[in-house]
């Protein structure tokens, strides 16, 4: 899926077996299929496997770097408000999107790849915000910003167009209250167990909370997964 003037062109390693491995079963995925991203896509993707592969050698980036089954999961799995079809989209080419503890970049580099928004980063531990900022130059994406910060309700920027959280919960609440502009989206990934209190959604000022389950392949495995998006209230 071209995206015009949001990626340079740069010279590119030659991933190892693990990012062709990754790659593969991306390609084979119904999700990856449903969501129409092509070449260009698997292309960086490969680059952030191989990158994810030599840093998570060294750093505690993600549990089983090495296995391209595992890596493929959380590829698929932060990928799940694009092949959701999630109507109206609260992601779309220059949206201006906060993904709230990047981690290894799920999902935050995930979606950069895959569509022109504009997307902030944000990350408290400093090994792992380096890890993002490396592995979004491998990738040749010129549209994400990388913060080596701790985010309150209290310090971050507002005027969001979207926001994720994948890892980080109810947690996430006021963050994005305050963040988002109105009207805007807020998406958290929850496992099957997990729940967000609705008043403590309203408390927050948030509405229109919505939980949509789904399943992705985990190697042999099928993992049940929701996404939870909630909306900004209007002025």
């Amino acid at each position: 899926m071209p995206l015009p003037g949001t990626f340079h062109v740069k010279r590119r390693e030659t991933p190892g077996p693990l990012p062709a491995q990754v790659r593969k079963i991306l390609e084979q995925s119904p999700e990856v299929a449903r969501s129409g991203l092509g070449v260009d896509f698997l292309e960086r993707i490969e680059q952030f496997a191989n990158a994810l592969q030599l840093w998570g050698a060294r750093t505690n980036l993600t549990a089983r770097p090495g296995d391209p089954a595992e890596v493929a999961f959380h590829i698929v799995d932060s990928l799940a408000p694009l092949t959701l079809d999630l109507r109206p989209s609260p992601l779309c080419d220059g949206a201006r999107v906060l993904d709230v503890g990047s981690g290894a970049g799920f999902p935050g580099l995930i979606l950069a790849a895959a569509f022109a928004g504009d997307f902030t980063l944000v990350e408290a531990r400093r090994k792992r915000a380096t890890f993002l900022s490396m592995a979004a130059a491998a990738m040749g994406l010129t549209n994400v910003k990388v913060m080596a910060r701790r985010l309150s309700a209290g310090t971050i920027d507002r005027g969001f167009d979207a926001i994720t959280a994948r890892a980080v919960g109810e947690a996430a609440l006021e963050i994005i209250a305050r963040a988002l502009r109105p009207q805007g989206y807020g998406i958290l990934w929850l496992g099957p167990a997990q729940v967000i209190n609705p008043d403590r959604v309203r408390n927050a000022n948030l509405c229109d909370l919505v939980r949509h389950d789904y399943v992705v392949g985990r190697g042999a495995k099928a993992v049940r997964r929701s996404l939870v998006t909630l909306q900004g209230r209007s002025l």
